[in-house]
């Protein structure tokens, strides 16, 4: 007992146990306090992740909630966290000058804990950095398939809003607002936060009837004319169709080939191939009764000719009068 209590009250003791808590053993949220990412706790889930501390975690065991709140308070004084109030909801603090713990209180954390991770990530950071910065020299296999990750992903942001605006407006109509991954966009909030819950369901506010009844009658004259325009909706599907295509395809990539941008500078002359292929297709044009373009340029350039002698004409019986 009375190693344990002198374990708690050292600062080594102190910093294990915080190092513990921060390693995923207790609630933690992310907020904002003072334009800054912080992580807090509620007074609450420290006092809990006291009294559970096992044998596993490798720490002395806490008797009861009089020793935890005990230890809570050192740590304060000790300035491990520092009291907060959170002004509003989402995350949103502001330091709160305190000295005293209690469990419905919130607290922000000061001590940071090993900073291994955080300079791995930093590292990585700038080595991502570096990398894409490179992007001009890359491969042609690595741009292509860069190309393809980021079309997916524009792709599935963009399909996950639209299916959740589906949703939330078919729920709607029914006066419910459901809504998946309602925290999704919450710029607060932490990677893993922003996808928990998986869904909110809750009842709309009242006075929107006559809302739900104008989107419902814009919505089935949509479907009127939808369903009386097949060619022009068929078309537009068709093209959304085509569109991915090419996406897919890398016919939109921007990037041209090493040997056009060294060849930009040079005249460009039709190879055989295409030569041939020009012959033949002029020969098709007059087997087909078509005017050829030697023709057309021939019959462009006669009428030119008319009209100079016509212009010649006029001048010389000018001169005679």
């Amino acid at each position: 007992m009375a190693a344990q209590a002198s374990f708690y009250e050292t600062e080594d003791g102190l910093k294990k146990l915080a190092q513990y808590l921060l390693s995923g053993n207790m609630k933690i949220r992310q907020g904002v306090q003072i334009g800054k990412r912080v992580e807090y706790f509620k007074g609450r889930r420290l006092i809990e992740a006291l009294l559970e501390l096992t044998d596993s975690s490798k720490l002395p065991k806490v008797n009861d909630k009089a020793e935890a709140l005990e230890i809570a308070l050192r740590m304060l004084e000790m300035n491990f966290f520092h009291a907060s109030e959170r002004i509003k909801k989402g995350g949103i603090l502001e330091p709160k000058q305190s000295t005293s713990f209690t469990e419905d209180g919130f607290y922000t954390w000061i001590y940071q804990g090993s900073q291994t991770m955080s300079n791995l990530a930093t590292v990585a950071l700038i080595v991502g950095f570096l990398f894409f910065t490179c992007f001009p020299i890359w491969p042609q296999f690595m741009k292509v398939w860069m190309w393809y990750l980021s079309v997916t992903f524009i792709l599935l942001i963009f399909g996950i809003i639209i299916i959740r605006l589906f949703f939330f407006l078919l729920l709607w109509l029914v006066g419910y607002d459901f809504w998946i991954l309602p925290r999704m966009w919450d710029e607060t909030l932490g990677v893993l936060e922003s996808f928990t819950p998986l869904y909110s369901l809750e009842k709309s506010a009242p006075g929107q009837m006559y809302w739900r009844l104008g989107f419902l009658g814009a919505l089935v004259a949509f479907g009127v004319w939808a369903a009386n325009q097949p060619t022009d909706f068929d078309t537009f599907i068709s093209a959304q169709k085509d569109f991915l295509d090419d996406l897919y395809s890398g016919n939109l990539l921007s990037d041209t080939s090493q040997e056009f941008k060294d060849n930009i500078d040079k005249p460009s002359y039709p190879t055989l191939e295409e030569l041939l292929r020009q012959e033949q297709e002029d020969a098709e044009a007059e087997a087909a009764g078509e005017k050829t373009d030697e023709e057309m340029e021939a019959e462009v350039e006669e009428m030119l000719d008319k009209l100079v002698e016509e212009d010649e004409d006029e001048d010389e019986d000018e001169d005679e009068d």
